[in-house]
């Protein structure tokens, strides 16, 4: 009689399934989980730059000098990441970058949404959803030789030793690219441009000068070395960029730099001068480099 009573003690405590719900028309129910939303952590500021002058701004930086706010006259952005990746500029004009599998898969605008398509090796081949779609032709070691815009615009790349840049062919007009002894892009040398470059320090962009730049632009760092401030001096700017750290400091100026001025035609998603300067300079990508292109907003407005 004992075992029989164990027996019974153990279908009553084991697990009992239970029966499907259903709906009102006696089918079961389907209960599908939808996907979570990316979660972006909010972060804060721990290193500020000053901007005084011409405009009035304070940037707010992260230990790893990425910007996460910017607070103007009249505006404000706050920027934010996922997985350390730009992924919303919240300001007057919204853009957010999405991702798929650590690519960038789209830029939204709100009016528009720009769409990227990469081929079987990874490598950006179509951007559509602007005006023009732009199409990115490349050699057989992965170089972006050609991008094509819409039926008629087409700019050629070609590349000189160390896989530097050394032409832009943009229809009868040819930009050749000029590096110095550290490899530094120092001049874009056309017909109808000329544009020169120079450094300083830590191979930091100091100085533009050229037809576009009217008597030029320089910037001084200083006053002592590591610097604590760059000041500004052009026709039309006379900005006071101020910081407690270097690395902080060179982040913030050398993009109101490509920002302002490097990028001379904003409107265009795709411009080989300000491209070629990209590459050198920032050692982005194409993708990065029109992305860029909307970044650029925390800085124009």
């Amino acid at each position: 009689m004992l075992w029989l009573l164990l027996l019974l003690l153990i279908a009553c405590a084991a697990p009992q399934e239970s029966a499907p719900a259903v709906v009102p028309d006696g089918s079961p129910l389907e209960v599908v989980i939808a996907p979570s939303a990316p979660i972006i952590e909010k972060e804060d500021a721990t290193r500020t730059v000053r901007q005084s002058g011409s405009a009035s701004a304070k940037f707010g930086l992260t230990e790893d000098n990425r910007i996460l706010k910017v607070e103007k006259t009249g505006s404000t952005w706050d920027v934010r990441y996922e997985n350390g990746k730009l992924s919303e500029l919240n300001g007057p004009r919204p853009v957010e970058f999405l991702y798929v599998q650590g690519q960038l898969s789209a830029i939204d605008l709100g009016s528009m949404k720009l769409q990227f398509r990469y081929d079987s090796r990874g490598r950006l081949n179509e951007v559509k959803g602007a005006q023009e779609t732009l199409y990115f032709d490349y050699d057989t070691l992965d170089r972006l030789r050609v991008v094509r815009r819409g039926i008629a615009g087409k700019t050629q790349i070609d590349y000189g030793k160390n896989d530097s840049i050394s032409a832009l062919i943009r229809g009868q007009v040819e930009t050749k690219v000029f590096y110095d002894d550290k490899g530094r892009l120092r001049n874009f040398d056309a017909d109808d441009t000329k544009f020169i470059l120079g450094y300083w320090r830590d191979d930091k962009l100091i100085s533009l000068t050229g037809k576009t730049f009217g008597r030029g632009l320089a910037v001084s760092y200083g006053p002592d070395y590591p610097p604590r401030e760059a000041k500004l001096a052009h026709e039309s700017d006379n900005s006071v960029f101020s910081a407690a750290y270097e690395s902080t400091l060179y982040r913030v100026v050398d993009e109101y730099l490509y920002c302002r001025y490097v990028r001379r035609l904003p409107d265009l998603l795709f411009d080989g001068i300000s491209y070629a300067f990209f590459v050198d300079y920032f050692k982005g990508d194409v993708a990065q480099y029109i992305a860029m292109q909307y970044y650029c907003r925390i800085y124009e407005e």
